[in-house]
């Protein structure tokens, strides 16, 4: 019997994870555009980015899956840590719905949620009715679960041994509480435990003395996914990671401790039954919340110290976020690549900074380097590419599908702008600087301040793609059209010069014109990577 039992429940426990990651990312799939946006507003005050944290939970059924993607999302570095954090707070807060959900005999429903997501994901037509029909039937997988569990929990009863062991958790608070720890920390998921821990007061086996130190324990070790999803990441990540960690276990140890301090009869004021482990898991929660929602900046501080920042492992020209591994999770592969072209993006502005220097001041000592980080960005080019093109391969929801496509178009036009930059370097700079000729000083002047207002609008349009705030790409749109008027008049005041057969304009002519055609050129770049931004927003 205990042979069978055993099967029983693994089969049950591992069908209840198959179903939370199919609810997760049929729900992801479905909702991602709306999450997308959601980021955006998170910056704007610590209450909104609670808000986020809870709804989005909400959604994908899991708070590990959401510290998941707010680790791996790009957009996550348009967050400050301590917004970071918040939203953490309320993804944990957000978990509970579906833990108080269960907690009702809701188990019966298993199979016609079944047949609504079966239905809906074999003949729901759009992309986003196949993704929602994933997800009920992720949640039908849940409940079928839960109902085997049920009837497990009911045969465990029946052990005289077993029974005895879990009632001995009673009297051992921190023995239960490094269970729940080891237990979600194993399963990679709190609610799972949660689950397991519903099963077994419905049928009597679990009462509040062992309940309230397990569902503490399940909280502190479900943290645990974190980790695996900020290893070999940089140090925003595992500070959340750390972050997440840090909040939960100082408030499970912190209550733990007054639970083996309380009167002997403290558990009455909890009550038995299913809600049992519901109530535990929200009440926890909301004090964690309450606690460290006005103490998210000295915690972020405090991290930052910590885990000082530093620059990617890898080299230049090799990616250092991208993981053939997050494909499957669209967000997160989407945000590793965004993490990527905003490398390539800092790569292309040190070969802008370096051709001012040569351009403007004479250094040619800057000339090999341009053309080393150029080899460096068509590398990083190729791999993001590639990474995008196997991404395509997966499940994407139509937003999603305009953002892979817009994170294409931005990295060529950003290999282009290398492109501009190393060849203006090797076909006129580099000759010129051999026969020790230099522009004349009313050329020089103009081109640094052509230069200067091409370097800023680089700057703005980069910009725009991290915050995806449409206005701001907007504006690069139209400065544009006004950098383009600037050089017109420039070239004309050249060809003015030329006329008067000055000699250091003509000796300079052919790379003073190449200048103004490649930062032309790179304006018009600049403007591409603005509108893909719109696009990706539309």
């Amino acid at each position: 019997m205990i042979d069978r039992l055993l099967l029983e429940v693994v089969g049950s426990v591992l069908l209840l994870l198959y179903g939370i990651r199919l609810t997760g990312h049929g729900f992801g799939l479905a909702f991602s555009s709306w999450i997308d946006r959601a980021w955006s507003s998170a910056r704007e005050s610590r209450a909104r980015a609670f808000l986020l944290g809870t709804a989005a939970t909400a959604v994908l059924q899991s708070s590990g899956a959401l510290v998941t993607l707010l680790i791996s999302f790009g957009h996550a570095t348009t967050l400050s840590l301590s917004q970071s954090l918040i939203v953490v707070l309320g993804a944990d807060l957000g978990a509970t719905v579906t833990v108080q959900l269960l907690s009702f005999r809701i188990y019966q429903a298993a199979l016609p949620v079944l047949s609504i997501g079966i239905a809906l994901y074999l003949w729901g037509g759009k992309p986003r009715g196949e993704a929602v029909g994933q997800g009920l039937l992720g949640f039908g997988f849940v409940l079928l679960a839960l109902k085997f569990l049920a009837g497990a929990a009911g045969d465990v009863g029946r052990i005289e041994g077993l029974r005895i062991l879990m009632s001995e958790l009673s009297n051992a608070p921190f023995t239960a509480f490094a269970t729940g720890a080891l237990l979600a920390a194993v399963l990679q998921s709190g609610t799972a435990v949660m689950v397991l821990l519903i099963a077994f007061t419905q049928e009597g086996l679990l009462g509040a003395t062992a309940v309230l130190p397990l569902v503490l324990g399940a909280n502190a070790g479900g943290t645990s996914v974190a980790f695996v999803a900020a290893s070999g990441l940089a140090a925003e990540g595992r500070r959340i990671a750390w972050g997440h960690f840090g909040m939960k276990a100082a408030g499970a140890l912190a209550l733990l401790v007054a639970i083996t301090l309380s009167p002997p009869n403290y558990h009455r004021a909890f009550g038995d039954g299913p809600h049992l482990v519901a109530y535990a898991h929200t009440l926890f929660n909301l004090f964690i919340a309450v606690l460290f929602f006005p103490l998210a900046g000295r915690i972020a501080s405090l991290l930052e110290r910590s885990f000082p920042g530093r620059r990617a492992a890898a080299p230049r020209g090799k990616a250092a976020f991208i993981d053939r591994e997050h494909l499957p999770v669209a967000g997160a592969a989407l945000g590793q690549a965004a993490r990527e072209i905003m490398r390539m993006a800092d790569m292309i502005q040190e070969m802008l900074d370096d051709s001012v220097e040569v351009i403007c001041r004479g250094n040619a000592d800057r000339i090999g380097r341009i053309g080393q980080i150029d080899d460096d960005v068509d590398e990083l080019t190729r791999e993001i590419k590639f990474f995008l093109a196997a991404l395509a391969q997966t499940s994407l929801d139509e937003a999603q599908t305009r953002r892979s496509m817009a994170y294409i178009g931005i990295v060529t036009d950003l290999e282009n702008i290398g492109d501009f930059v190393d060849r203006t370097m090797t076909d006129h700079l580099r000759p010129l600087s051999a026969r020790k000729q230099s522009f004349s000083e009313e050329g020089g002047k103009e081109l640094e301040g052509y230069l200067t207002e091409v370097g800023a609008l680089y700057r703005n349009a980069v910009s725009c793609f991290i915050t995806g705030d449409p206005g701001e790409a907007q504006s690069v749109v139209e400065r544009r059209r006004v950098i383009g008027i600037r050089e017109r008049e420039l070239r004309t005041a050249h060809i003015q010069r030329l006329q008067k057969a000055r000699p250091d304009t003509l000796e300079t002519s052919a790379a003073h014109m190449d200048v103004l055609a490649a930062w032309k050129g790179i304006a018009a770049h600049c403007s591409s990577i603005a509108r893909s931004v719109i696009a990706m927003g539309e």
